[in-house]
């Protein structure tokens, strides 16, 4: 089966965005769009059904599917009609989501606007498809915007797969790419925090050779700078068009799939947030 951009939808504005987002990626990826809208029928699983007892309303099953058609209708106006399908699915969202992902390139989902509920928002569909989805996945907050791709690196397998992924990204949009590594120096650093600095910078440079000889049209800049690497990254997410980032990093294990620096961003970026996964990693 030929690779997708996958993306959620529902009724939410913020679900329309990245609705936008997944067909404009999946253009300049030249690769079809597939649309998922899913629901839960409370009824058919409501144990009290024929007995006395509260029944959950009948759910608006022409309103979902309205839904559907119309966000599958836009992707196809954009890519052509054989490049935009859905599926409207009576189950979880996230479990419809990652069902789908087996065949993805890409999984595309909303958050909602920052607010102090917004980690209530996330701990549902953005979290669990972040966390297990078997490819990348893009969390997408606001309007797609001109920025710099920021992608942040660690020396880790995983952020080498974030720096591939960041690359390929600004030479496909043409954006400046922002490659970030942050340290903390400690209490006892034995070395001057000056020459440490200097060598972080000469191994930044050098390890970013080959990519710059790979991707010879994008612009990059690298930073060394101190500091934890959630809340810089944060900063840099205030004018970055997407912050790039493995789903573990440096000291991940197997069984964790998405490690702190990832989850940080996913609550707290002022961008979409690229979680960079190597295939069949979960």
């Amino acid at each position: 089966m030929s690779k997708y951009i996958l993306v959620g939808v529902d009724d939410s504005p913020e679900a329309q965005i990245a609705l936008h987002w997944a067909v404009e990626a999946a253009a300049e990826r030249d690769l079809p769009v597939r649309v998922v809208r899913a629901y839960l029928d409370e009824a058919s699983r409501w144990p009290a059904v024929g007995a006395e007892g509260y029944l959950p309303p009948p759910m608006p099953l022409d309103r979902f599917e309205h839904e559907l058609n119309a966000a599958v209708r836009y992707a196809r106006d954009r890519l052509g009609y054989e490049r935009g399908s859905g599926w409207l699915a009576n189950t979880d969202p996230s479990d419809a989501l990652l069902t789908e992902a087996e065949h993805a390139e890409l999984v595309v989902v909303g958050t909602r606007s920052r607010n102090k509920m917004s980690a209530a928002f996330l701990g549902s569909v953005a979290t669990a498809v972040a966390a297990k989805a078997p490819c990348s996945v893009v969390v997408v907050r606001g309007e797609r915007r001109a920025g710099p791709v920021v992608v942040g690196n660690d020396g880790s397998p995983d952020s080498e797969n974030a720096l591939s992924f960041a690359f390929e990204e600004a030479a496909r949009t043409g954006e400046r790419l922002e490659v970030v590594y942050c340290w903390q120096p400690q209490a006892d650093h034995t070395a001057s925090i000056d020459s440490t600095e200097e060598l972080l910078t000469n191994w930044l440079a050098e390890s970013l050779e080959p990519y710059r000889d790979k991707f010879p049209t994008v612009t990059v800049h690298a930073s060394v700078v101190a500091g934890r690497a959630a809340a810089r990254l944060i900063e840099w997410s205030a004018t970055a068009s997407l912050v790039v980032v493995g789903s573990r990093g440096r000291g991940g294990v197997a069984g964790l799939l998405m490690g702190s620096v990832s989850q940080s961003l996913l609550h707290h970026a002022a961008s979409p947030v690229a979680i960079v996964r190597r295939a069949k990693e979960s």
